[in-house]
């Protein structure tokens, strides 16, 4: 790894050491390196899941005096031992997992100076920092350099519903929606915070039609077949939503063809790549993302794959005036923005006021590893999951379901007269049984009306032995489950 924490800490623990005068320095910095100590500790990856068993291990959580160093120390000891290790090679929960040393500097940096980032005045460095993390992802991305850091990707694509809202009913963030039949379209197998953005900006889940998938992309035909639908039934469709990288299977839809539509109806085109944006960082990869260029808003989350810890996420738009249109309720504001610098004022195009200063997770992660080493990273996520899916198309006992970008679906061969539901039992029992007994932490999900093990690769740690010891333990707890069953019966 390029970055050697031990150096890179000193500075950190000597500054937060000056901070708090209850704390003196020593025992700052001690408190400190107890907590990096444990990055990359060798560990199971969690101790247990039972809520009262971690709650007691915990407490208390409240004192009436002080309980000083000690009271800190143990908690703090306490949080470790509880927690689940997310840079463990057995976490394949989620489409993040352990932060890169630099972002785990990044933030302490920021909590050190403990800004906002409504203000330049308050946050001179840190609005610089957003402002060029913004024009560098934007670069990748092929777009000219505007946007804002949200609070994850599901904020990013509330924001695209926004502006899409905005484009279509200019001053609706003043007025309204009215009484326009506003409806969105996206894929069958989009996020669920499609859903969430309906019902956040008002038009309700009713109004977002799903369009049918083929093997994972959204139908071009179908799509455009429902917008016209729509039109001819009075309402007024105002976005359409792309997915880059889906939850489940990992797949793209066809943005080009999709942008053909939409700039065809008139209507704004949001690219959810929360998962999939980092493969703009790949040159093997990047050609998963051709077309979104044409886009007019993507979202895009550095702490998926790249390493930037929770929550690193940015919304990027094509046009420089929408974001100020839609956040025009900041007018409101005077007595935060009214400054000789109100210009540069991030608080102005931002839902929020109070928000933390995430991009600096990116910059230090970025100056770390530099363009080629993020997308060395994303390179070898996706040679990983390539592996795992050649083990278990070999496999006599395991079906692969699908694979893309760094999704791997699995299902269990099924037996001798097994059900459809038998075989879903079986994978639900099996995930878990990992989970309970500490192997590894894996998603079960539905598809294509089956439920299937969801195996993805998103931090460095799981690397091919990690998913030949997945594998083998997966193919263990079916055959355990299986045994104590007849044992039982």
């Amino acid at each position: 790894m390029a970055f050697n924490k031990k150096i890179s800490f000193k500075h950190i623990l000597n500054e937060v050491g000056t901070i708090r005068k209850a704390m003196d320095s020593e025992e700052m910095n001690r408190l400190l390196r107890e907590i990096i100590g444990d990055y990359g500790a060798d560990s199971t990856i969690h101790s247990g899941l039972n809520y009262e068993e971690i709650k007691t291990h915990l407490g208390p959580f409240t004192l009436d005096e002080p309980g000083g160093f000690t009271a800190v120390e143990s908690a703090i000891r306490a949080y470790l031992e509880t927690s689940v290790r997310t840079d463990h090679p057995g976490f394949l929960r989620a489409f993040w997992g352990g932060s890169e040393p630099a972002s785990i500097v990044a933030s302490l940096l920021s909590d050190i100076r403990n800004t906002t980032m409504h203000s330049f005045a308050v946050a001179p460095s840190a609005t610089i920092v957003e402002n060029e993390m913004i024009q560098a992802i934007s670069k990748l991305a092929g777009f000219p350099g505007y946007g804002i850091f949200t609070t994850g990707g599901s904020n990013s694509n509330e924001m695209g519903f926004l502006c899409a809202r905005e484009d279509a009913l200019p001053g609706s963030s003043k007025s309204g929606i009215q009484n326009e039949k506003l409806c969105a379209f996206t894929s069958a197998e989009a996020h669920y915070s499609v859903d969430a953005a309906a019902n956040m900006i008002g038009i309700g889940t009713d109004a977002l039609i799903r369009i049918p998938c083929n093997n994972g992309k959204m139908n071009p035909i179908a799509l455009n077949d429902a917008i016209i639908e729509a039109k001819e039934k009075g309402e007024t469709p105002f976005i359409v939503l792309s997915t880059a990288g889906t939850t489940v299977r990992g797949e793209f839809d066809d943005l080009d063809a999709i942008s053909d539509i939409a700039q065809a109806h008139g209507i704004w085109h949001h690219v959810d790549a929360a998962w999939g944006g980092a493969a703009l960082f790949s040159k093997t990869h990047k050609s998963l993302l051709k077309g979104i260029e044409r886009a007019d808003s993507i979202a895009f989350d550095a702490h998926k794959m790249i390493g930037s810890s929770m929550v690193c996420s940015a919304f990027i738009v094509q046009d420089e005036k929408i974001l100020p249109l839609t956040m025009a309720h900041t007018n409101r504001g005077d007595y935060l923005f009214d400054d000789p610098n109100r210009e540069y004022n991030l608080g102005r195009i931002s839902p929020q006021c109070g928000r933390r200063a995430d991009a600096l997770k990116l910059w230090l992660t970025w100056l770390d590893l530099g363009t080629r080493g993020i997308g060395e990273k994303v390179d070898s996520c996706i040679e990983v999951s390539r592996h795992l899916a050649d083990l278990v198309s070999n496999n006599p006992k395991l079906s692969l379901i699908s694979f893309s970008f760094s999704n791997v679906c699995i299902r269990f061969t099924p037996r001798n007269g097994e059900t459809d539901e038998e075989g879903d039992l079986r994978i639900r029992r099996a995930r878990n049984y990992l989970e309970d007994q500490a192997k590894s932490m894996v998603l079960d999900s539905i598809l294509d009306n089956q439920l299937v093990i969801r195996f993805t690769a998103s931090h460095p740690n799981v690397d091919k032995e990690a998913t030949e010891e997945f594998l083998s333990n997966l193919i263990e707890a079916d055959e355990k489950i299986y045994s104590d069953s007849l044992g039982a019966a």
